[in-house]
């Protein structure tokens, strides 16, 4: 099911503006060398300036050697939890400059939830960050929390890893999580494959063409969701921008899936960054987080109803 949003407010048109002179200029000048030793850690840091919700609680966790961090906000519920995968092109970000973001999510869906740091591009390949992100749902899961309290959540990369670590963990025997939700997500870096076009103030794909080529340095072949058992994946909310490079990617994807028998709900704003849902100066972010949070507490109603 498509439904689409409204957008193209004073605010966001300015954001579009800035950005384009500020993070794409930046973006540019990596992709002429991107193989550099980038201070890509200085990134994350940006995010501690980012205004959080009141109240939340960041807890610091360990999971299979890696660092991570359990959400908790005065809104969080007992029996609603989030697996968080941040973004960042596999090369950038961690939970300083997502936390706002997900400080926002654990509210708004009175969730707990476990955002990881996991290995990223260039030192490490996308399979490694699969893997991690396999361990800490199979840390949820010790914990004696069943999948169906589980959504998965992520953002651009983080959406990629969205679907390939729920289908590894079908791999492994393991129960699928309650529904997955995901904000302009990576579907495929063969663009061959999986087409993209255009692309919006930040991303575009040429871009995502010098990505690919990174990301096939370190381990080509590497487990995409357009590789994924498709019919076995659960529920899916997709949010993306019409204006971004993975619009293509993230409505032929949705098609398949729908196809394949996955419940899909699709969510379109127009001239939106990618990942505008991070921002704290536009009403379309607001409004897709609502959005977002709507469909998290209808899944986790869903499964009350279907266990009464």
């Amino acid at each position: 099911m498509r439904t689409d949003f409204g957008g193209g407010s004073i605010r966001s048109q300015v954001l579009n503006l800035v950005m384009r002179n500020s993070a794409r200029r930046v973006i540019d000048v990596w992709s002429l060398a991107p193989t550099l030793p980038w201070p890509y850690g200085v990134v994350d840091h940006a995010g501690r300036l980012q205004r959080k919700v009141a109240g939340t609680v960041f807890e610091r966790v360990e999971i299979a050697g890696r660092r991570a961090r359990v959400v908790r906000t005065p809104d969080s519920r007992s029996g609603r939890h989030i697996l968080y995968f941040h973004g960042g092109a596999f090369v950038v970000g961690g939970w300083h400059l997502h936390g706002s973001l997900i400080s926002r999510v654990a509210a708004a869906t009175g969730t707990t939830v476990l955002a990881v740091d996991y290995r990223q591009l260039p030192q490490h390949s996308i399979d490694d960050a699969t893997a991690d992100g396999l361990a800490a749902y199979r840390h949820l899961l010790a914990q004696g929390i069943p999948a169906e309290d589980i959504v998965f959540m992520g953002d651009s990369a983080g959406g990629f890893l969205s679907f390939t670590v729920a289908d590894r963990a079908r791999e492994e025997g393991l129960p699928a999580p309650r529904a997955l939700a995901v904000m302009s997500p990576l579907i495929d870096l063969d663009l061959e494959r999986t087409p993209a076009s255009g692309g919006c103030a930040i991303f575009d794909v040429r871009i995502l063409s010098i990505f690919a080529r990174l990301a096939n340095r370190r381990s080509a072949g590497f487990h995409a969701p357009a590789d994924c058992a498709l019919g076995a994946l659960p529920p899916v909310l997709f949010q993306v921008s019409s204006a971004e490079a993975l619009y293509p990617q993230v409505c032929q994807f949705a098609n398949q899936l729908e196809s394949a028998g996955v419940t899909v709900d699709l969510h379109v704003w127009p001239d939106q960054l990618h990942v505008f849902q991070a921002s704290l100066l536009i009403p379309e972010a607001a409004e897709a987080v609502q959005a977002l949070a709507r469909y998290v507490t209808q899944a986790f109603e869903a499964k009350v109803s279907v266990s009464a």
